[in-house]
């Protein structure tokens, strides 16, 4: 069997907190965020927005974050262009962090000797934490999915939405967080003693988030928008349309294939330093 249950409940046990603190951070935001949208549906609200939506310049920049206003004025669109960067960054945030220090992690502790001393193989080890990755990102989407759902129904007043557009968003959510954890854990592999890859995994999803935020503003840019795996999270939700499209869907999974399948590769003849 590949699975290793003590590894993998060693690392649910030791990334807790963690996961509970983020979990939290963002069940928070979205509820709080959401709070603000029975305000502004108020007509002197309203009217104020209209008059940033004439403004060409601030319009656009708007676009660029997913904002319209026709989608502040439905529950779900203002969900989406409100949430969706509360969603995304953190949950790519948490993602690739995770990923990033849940194979490096015994090097970097100095721990690894008493790791692989043990009667379990580099296979072994790599599913069980991997396992244990997936458990965590999994439920925190679990949680997100619950969260958005409740908090758009406590506040969406007499605005209606439908429930399948806003499950098939969240689940773009997921495959974007678990596409971003697959390349930290591969860039793990590569940071000697198992050093912590946090300041360049904050790198990519920023870095990432901003060239698809650039390429919505300048037309010109558009196809530069494509190096982003952000660019593939389809948004228009309020579109009669919306629906899984199976390219998006092949392109995170297949990249996220790709990075686990070179991290079990590269792992079982990584030199290990004790």
């Amino acid at each position: 069997m590949m699975l290793n249950k003590n590894i993998y409940f060693k690392e649910l046990k030791h990334h807790r907190t963690s996961f509970i603190g983020w979990c939290l951070s963002i069940m928070v935001l979205i509820l709080l965020d959401m709070a603000l949208y029975p305000i502004l549906m108020k007509d002197d609200f309203l009217k104020q927005l209209s008059v940033i939506f004439e403004n060409p310049f601030l319009k656009g920049l708007m676009t660029a974050f997913g904002a319209t206003l026709d989608g502040f004025v439905n529950v779900l669109g203002f969900y989406t262009a409100r949430n969706s960067m509360f969603i995304l960054l953190l949950g790519s945030f948490f993602s690739i962090l995770l990923a990033g220090k849940i194979l490096s992690q015994e090097e970097h502790e100095k721990t690894a000797e008493f790791l692989l001393t043990k009667p379990v193989t580099r296979i072994e080890i790599v599913w069980s934490k991997l396992a244990a990755y997936f458990s965590l990102l999994l439920t925190l989407n679990i949680v997100i999915l619950i969260t958005g759902f409740i908090s758009i129904e406590i506040f969406k007043g007499d605005s209606e939405y439908r429930l399948a557009a806003f499950l098939i968003h969240t689940f773009y959510c997921f495959l974007l967080m678990l596409t971003v954890g697959a390349v930290g854990l591969f860039l793990s592999l590569w940071i000697k003693r198992g050093r912590p890859t946090t300041n360049i995994s904050i790198g990519i999803v920023i870095g990432g988030y901003f060239i698809d935020a650039a390429s919505k503003v300048t037309p010109k840019l558009d196809i530069i928008g494509y190096l982003s795996p952000f660019k593939y999270v389809d948004s228009s939700v309020l579109s009669p349309e919306y629906g899984l499209a199976w390219w998006r869907i092949l392109y995170f999974l297949g990249f996220s294939l790709l990075f686990f399948t070179l991290t079990f590769i590269f792992y079982k003849k990584k030199d290990i330093l004790i």
